[in-house]
């Protein structure tokens, strides 16, 4: 099912106005010396269900600029809410992720793997613990079959497992400033920085009141921005993204993120014995790793990798997302998922970027 965002008309009305400086004697009738033209907005759509995000509130370089300068606010309807109640509650979710949720403190997030029996990855989700439930937040693709999920392993235990989202909406505050934003009856709640690579914070809203904090948040000197700026800071800092990078095909080990989901002193779970077994004797046959581009051209998401020049043969690997990296001297930031023969550091790969075959070369995470 699709949850659109409250405020997708408020953001598709959203024009920028852009002014401009010319000499009269350039053109007739410039009285003024300004003209304004109109930037409308783009949205994206996320996910099978034709949910729409919005990639651009007008201009990618100055969202961009808000996010590593400011503070950004991203709308974020690609998120969907599960919330477990509940005497039961910690030992239920204990069981069935990766996190020792146990030491968790009312207020705290953490984020986990959701695994299934074979030790795949079923969700990556944000935990967060409150004093009478918990929440998960989880990419809204996947909602439906994580209630299923986690039903399906419910037998005596006395707690309750409802699909929220129609009634939880997630904004987004990034970038440096964030934590200064503050908006009258709502508090911050934590937004982990591994699970974008930006600092940040996220308010929860009911869909009554996104408008009104959505406006609060710009008052507080936020900038709109969309998932184009979003996608270019976090794919430079090298963070993998759940249904982007990997998704419930992959193993944990296999998203090279397990250090920020998985503890190994923790109690039994779902599917622990494998990842466990993997972390201590095995390597993944396929792991989430950076490229770095010797040229400025942009290989696409999908674009195959091959270990010799000829680009030919079996691909090793496969791109999953890449943008211009301002902070790499505005080359390619890519991400990838490669084979392990062929994933260790300064290994190097070659793929096609049009009609052309590019070099780039295989770094840490």
């Amino acid at each position: 099912m699709t949850y659109p965002s409250p405020i997708q008309e408020t953001l598709a009305q959203y024009e920028l106005a852009m002014g401009a400086t010319h000499e009269e004697s350039n053109r007739e009738g410039a009285a003024t010396g300004q003209f304004q033209s109109g930037v409308l907005t783009e949205f994206l759509p996320w996910g099978d269900d034709g949910c729409f995000i919005l990639a651009t509130a007008g201009i990618v370089e100055l969202e961009y600029a808000a996010i590593q300068k400011s503070v950004g606010v991203f709308d974020a309807p690609c998120r969907g809410t599960i919330e477990i109640t509940g005497k039961d509650r910690l030992d239920c979710i204990g069981r069935m992720t990766t996190q020792k949720v146990e030491t968790m403190k009312t207020g705290e997030a953490l984020l986990a793997f959701v695994t299934s029996r074979k030790g795949s990855v079923v969700a990556d989700v944000i935990v967060r613990l409150f004093e009478d439930r918990i929440l998960l937040d989880v990419d809204i693709s996947v909602v439906a079959q994580l209630v299923d999920h986690l039903k399906s392993y419910v037998v005596m235990e006395e707690v309750s497992i409802e699909n929220r989202t129609s009634s939880i909406h997630w904004l987004w505050c990034l970038g440096p400033e964030a934590h200064n934003v503050t908006i009258d009856g709502f508090q911050q709640q934590p937004l982990p920085t591994a699970l974008l690579g930006i600092e940040g914070v996220a308010y929860m809203v009911s869909p009554e009141q996104v408008e009104d904090v959505w406006e609060a948040i710009l008052a507080s000197k936020g900038k709109p921005i969309g998932w184009y700026a979003l996608n270019m800071a976090r794919v430079e800092q090298g963070a993998p993204l759940f249904m982007v990078d990997f998704d419930n095909h992959n193993l944990p080990h296999e998203t090279n993120v397990v250090s920020s989901r998985v503890r190994f002193d923790k109690g039994c779970y779902l599917g622990q014995e494998i990842v466990a077994r993997m972390e201590s004797l095995g390597k993944p046959k396929k792991k989430i790793i950076r490229l770095k581009m010797e040229t400025d051209d942009l290989p696409i998401a999908g674009t195959q990798l091959w270990e010799e020049e000829t680009a030919s043969g079996t691909p090793i690997g496969v791109i999953t997302s890449s943008a211009i990296s301002p902070l790499g001297g505005s080359l390619p930031a890519v991400i990838a998922m490669v084979g392990k023969k062929h994933n260790n550091e300064g290994t190097e790969v070659y793929m096609y970027v049009g009609s052309e075959i590019v070099q780039g070369k295989v770094v840490a995470l």
